[in-house]
């Protein structure tokens, strides 16, 4: 009889380890693969500029719930090394807004494939892209739309969409030469300006 209730014992302590709850850790999500490097000769190689480390994104919206609805997206290139960093802003996407104050993703990449060879803008009223780049004396410098000795051109080589649970990105891969301006220093020609980063939908 007692090596009976020790085989129920047994039993019954096997049945309540068995029902047991067991933690369920999810496996991690995985992000996207952000690139983030940029590199141009300004002025005549006077400056070689190369950033390397950190990229920023930001939007600027005119929300309208009554009409058509205004963003920019930009993105900063920047190395903690080095001071100063390069921008790149491109203008500027229209919708009629549902009260999420984005556009939809599909609108947001529609705009982004229409633009895949950008003027340069002087208003950010106008369609097109701004390049700022800050020295390293932390002036700014802005790319200037007026006729210059200094070539023109803007080319997104790559236009990618990814998303993650912190977003939904457009990575690009662009070259670019304009002219960059200071009201108070004058011109110089950025030339032979490569950037590889993204725009983020927020």
């Amino acid at each position: 009889m007692r090596k009976l209730f020790i085989f129920i014992g047994f039993a019954g302590l096997a049945a309540a380890t068995s029902c047991t709850d067991h933690e369920v850790i999810p496996p991690p999500v995985p992000l996207v693969d952000l690139n983030c490097e940029c590199s141009a000769e300004i002025d005549d190689s006077i400056n070689t500029v190369t950033y390397t480390d950190s990229c920023y994104y930001q939007s600027f919206k005119t929300i309208l719930t009554e009409g058509v609805s205004t963003a920019r997206y930009m993105t900063s290139v920047e190395d903690e090394d080095v001071v100063g960093g390069l921008e790149i802003e491109l203008r500027s996407i229209n919708w009629t807004d549902d009260g999420s104050n984005n556009p939809t993703l599909t609108e947001w990449k529609s705009f982004m494939d229409d633009n895949a060879n950008p003027d340069y803008s002087d208003n950010i009223d106008h369609y097109g892209v701004e390049v700022r780049w800050i020295d390293p004396n932390g002036r700014l410098w802005v790319s200037d739309t007026t006729a210059s000795v200094c070539v023109k051109s803007f080319v997104f080589n790559t236009l990618i969409q990814e998303s993650d649970t912190t977003g939904a990105y457009m990575q690009f891969d662009a070259t670019f030469n304009c002219t960059l301006i200071n009201a108070e220093l004058g011109e110089k020609c950025l030339e032979d300006g490569h950037v590889r980063s993204a725009f983020k939908l927020e």
